[in-house]
């Protein structure tokens, strides 16, 4: 009886020594070269473009992108060769990918989309026989039978034995697939290949860049107020998430911030997906436990044990982000991208598999601030009852503020301290936003600071209406408030008789007032509509 492996569903390291970093097979005259991974590599990570500046990233489906770039020594024979690129992404976008460096250039390219997963490997010996070990838990006996796979992996196994059909795992007994071999074609690695005719054997230097889905980045801002509520210490995080099956082991990394025209890239999954075990011809004994179901579904998680975080170290850095601080201060580099912004780590990083890591991207202190109450109502409208006034911190990106650089889009927590506590007071969100811009960030909504709006007389007459409304706006704070109101109408409607004298700010009528401490401000107008 020949040997045979045995290949469990959970197929870990199987095939670690395949290849080294460049062997060369050759098949009917055509030759193999594999390269197993690459000398060095950049990834460019792109952001979701539809995810908005205040949402979160999904770590279990990130809609961004990055652009991989891999350098690979590889000996090359004389002759046709197949080089195959194991270890790229295995989002990678096969369209995209250029290929540099073979003096003879590239005849075609292929992404070898057959996996090695349970459901593939399974697949692969579809009609063929295999060995079944049937294991007794309670007795302990084991006995292994010949059989043949009759269906694929994707509505329950069935499979043929000397005493008939019957379908797998269903007999009440724990049951092992013991497989003859591995099928052709089946990769352990995510695998790009070109062909080439070379017409000098070489060692040559390969440049390999693609595009690959399953990325994504954010910036994370933490604002320390100052007792004076006039300036603050802003520090800022790029976070770098990578949801693919392959990590990039001391990869120079660099973000870009912007939103750059992409299309929607419609790739088959690389891998072959999960069995579907269900007892046949009814699931009459699928109660029966799954022993290996809470290892799949902790292989399936996120791996958060993994992260990595690398920040500056800082006298000043309080409570949480001290315990965080590494002793090695690294902050991301700005350069120009055209009219994009990129950010550049400076040192060598790993993107592992599965996984997010954290490197600081700038430090700003003393930047001046000015805390203001906003709302944004309808005039039309009736508020009877008190709303609270969003509170927003407001800066101007400009050197002489403190600030003066380019802040990409994302997510900020403001912290203040208090009896020698440092709490926080909110969360917002900032869009990507350029040198000279305002920068509005609302942290929370004011239980403090609210408004009212009422109507005092709606008249309806033949030719016109209007109504006769008031805004109040009330402080119970111990400090004067700045407050904006932004007033919206629709274009048959027009503010006049106005008690106060109103701007403009973004299409809308703007009320712009100073609410003393304890005390009150009102707005009247009449709103004119047109029939």
């Amino acid at each position: 009886m020949l040997r045979r492996t045995l290949i469990a569903f959970l197929v870990t390291g199987l095939i670690a020594g395949w290849a080294g970093s460049a062997a060369a097979q050759s098949v009917a005259g055509l030759q193999t070269v594999i390269s197993d991974g690459p000398s060095a590599v950049s990834v460019t990570v792109y952001r979701n473009p539809q995810r908005s500046s205040g949402t979160v990233m999904n770590l279990q489906y990130l809609g961004g992108y990055a652009l991989v770039t891999e350098q690979r020594t590889v000996n090359l024979p004389a002759g046709e060769v197949e080089l195959r690129f194991e270890g790229v992404a295995g989002g990678i976008i096969p369209q995209s990918a250029i290929v540099t460096g073979l003096a003879d250039g590239v005849i075609e390219k292929n992404r070898n989309a057959a996996l090695l997963s349970p459901s593939a490997l399974l697949n692969g010996h579809l009609g063929r026989g295999v060995t079944i070990r049937r294991t007794n838990v309670a007795s302990g006996k084991t006995e292994e039978f010949d059989a043949m796979i009759r269906t694929d992996a994707s509505a329950g196994v069935v499979i043929q034995t000397a005493d008939g059909f019957e379908a797998l795992r269903c007999s009440g007994l724990n049951d092992a697939i013991i497989y003859p071999a591995i099928p052709e074609g089946l990769s352990a690695k995510p695998t790009l290949s070109v062909k080439s005719r070379i017409t000098e054997a070489t060692r040559a230097t390969v440049t390999l860049s693609y595009l690959a889905t399953g990325f994504d980045w954010e910036a994370s801002y933490v604002a320390d107020i100052a007792d004076d509520g006039q300036t603050l210490n802003l520090f800022s995080w790029v976070t770098l998430a990578n949801s693919d099956e392959t990590s990039f082991l001391n990869a120079q990394a660099q973000t870009v911030a912007g939103q750059p025209n992409k299309e929607r890239d419609d790739i088959a999954p690389i891998s072959g997906g999960s069995i579907s075990l269900r007892c046949w011809p009814q699931a009459t004994t699928s109660d029966i436990a799954l022993r290996n179901r809470a290892a799949l579904g902790r292989l399936n998680s996120w791996r958060t044990d993994e992260q990595d975080v690398i920040t500056v170290t800082a006298s000043k850095r309080s409570g949480a982000l001290m315990e965080m601080a590494a002793p090695l201060a690294i902050t991301a580099q700005q350069e120009e991208l055209g009219d994009l912004k990129l950010y550049r780590i400076p040192v060598p990083v790993t993107i592992a598999s599965q996984s997010q890591k954290q490197v600081a991207m700038f430090e700003k202190e003393q930047v001046q601030f000015v805390q203001i109450y906003k709302a944004e109502l309808r005039a039309s409208a009736s508020y009877d009852s008190p709303v609270g006034l969003s509170t927003v911190l407001r800066m101007q990106n400009r050197k002489r503020d403190g600030l003066g650089l380019a802040m990409p889009a994302g997510r900020l927590v403001a912290f203040r301290e208090a009896g020698g506590a440092r709490l926080m007071l909110g969360e917002g969100s900032v869009d990507d936003k350029a040198i000279g811009e305002e920068v509005d960030i609302t942290i929370n909504r004011s239980p403090l600071v609210r408004y009212t709006l009422s109507t005092v007389d709606d008249v309806d007459v033949e030719s016109r209406s209007y109504a006769d409304k008031q805004v109040t706006i009330t402080n119970a704070s111990p400090r004067a408030a700045k407050v904006e109101v932004k007033i919206r109408r629709y274009d048959t409607e027009r503010i006049t008789r106005a008690s106060e004298k109103l701007g403009r700010k973004d299409g809308s009528d703007l009320w712009s007032v100073t609410v003393p401490a304890n005390g009150e401000r009102t707005l009247s107008f009449r709103l004119n509509r047109r029939r």
